[in-house]
């Protein structure tokens, strides 16, 4: 299939640029990293291949560009890449971070850093935050599904057997990696690539096969990994404010949620010493009603 090469704008935002979409050089000031470009579609271009192409999940693809048809986005479509990327306020600067609501996460590793899109954990099977490490790593691992996931299996009329061999039906795809969470919990490879960027799995985090490929190789025995939950990040960049708003969590923009996105961003400039008055804060509003994982500039 024809992939689209066309870059319209070649930066509607830069940050830190790199000839890769996905690695870096890791400076421990730089909190953001990436570029947000535009493509133009072919025809034969769905939104789930240009995720692939650009290493994005597929909500990702889907929030920045939620007026186009994701199967037939239609030749000539200018399709936003938001390959642009605002690192989360607690993150692993030696180890893997995971941040559930961007469906995104980084490795940050000798000087470099590294990030790929993830499936998470479904509402009902959700991914454990918290601080971990890697005590197993296994190539053409077999599955052993807990009794809970076969009786799900079962309650929906299929047959899932104890062990799930390795091959083309294994949802472990080539390459794991136990993280020591109580329950058997795994970053690793899939067999439906589609699913990445998603909430799909039964918590554990699935990746591309060229991402836990790389991410496997990087990643020996006992390198901690950081699970968290951050929807609203922040972050300055040549001397102006940036934010940066996942999911759909919120719905709707009432009072409440206003009140806390206010909060957040309130506690941002605190911290960082920065006027309340240097904010356009109806930019703010915009960025938070739309939720398109697109960074914004917030300050004048």
């Amino acid at each position: 299939m024809q992939t689209s090469k066309v870059i319209v704008f070649l930066f509607l935002f830069a940050f830190n640029y790199s000839e890769s979409s996905t690695n870096f050089s890791y400076d421990h000031s730089q909190k953001i990293y990436g570029e947000i470009i535009e493509v133009k579609a072919v025809y034969e271009d769905t939104l789930v291949d240009l995720a692939r192409t650009y290493n994005l999940g597929f909500n990702e693809i889907i929030q920045a560009n939620p007026t186009v048809d994701k199967w037939l986005p239609g030749e000539g479509t200018l399709i936003k890449i938001p390959s642009a990327f605002i690192l989360p306020s607690q993150y692993l600067n030696n180890g893997i971070t995971i941040n559930l609501s961007a469906f995104r996460g980084y490795l940050i590793q000798n000087g470099q850093l590294i990030t790929f899109p993830v499936g998470i954990g479904r509402m009902d099977w959700k991914t454990p935050l918290g601080l971990s490490e890697i005590d197993l790593k296994l190539e053409n691992p077999a599955w052993y599904p807990p009794k809970s996931v076969r009786d799900e299996y079962k309650q929906e009329g299929l047959i899932l057997d104890a062990i799930v061999p390795p091959g083309p039906n294994n949802p472990l795809g080539k390459l794991a990696m136990r993280i020591n969470i109580p329950g058997g919990y795994f970053i690793h490879g899939t067999n439906r690539p589609d699913g990445v960027g998603m909430e799909i799995s039964h918590g554990c985090i699935r990746l591309f096969p060229e991402d836990i490929k790389e991410l496997f190789e990087m990643s020996p025995i006992g390198t901690k990994v950081l699970v968290v939950d951050e929807p609203i990040k922040l972050a300055k960049s040549a001397n102006k404010i940036f934010l940066q708003v996942h999911n759909a969590q919120f719905d709707y923009l009432t009072n409440e949620e206003y009140s806390y996105l206010e909060a957040k961003v309130m506690n941002y400039l605190t911290r960082n010493k920065i006027d309340r008055d240097t904010i356009n804060w109806n930019k703010v509003k915009k960025i938070f009603k739309e939720k398109s994982g697109l960074i914004g500039q917030i300050s004048y």
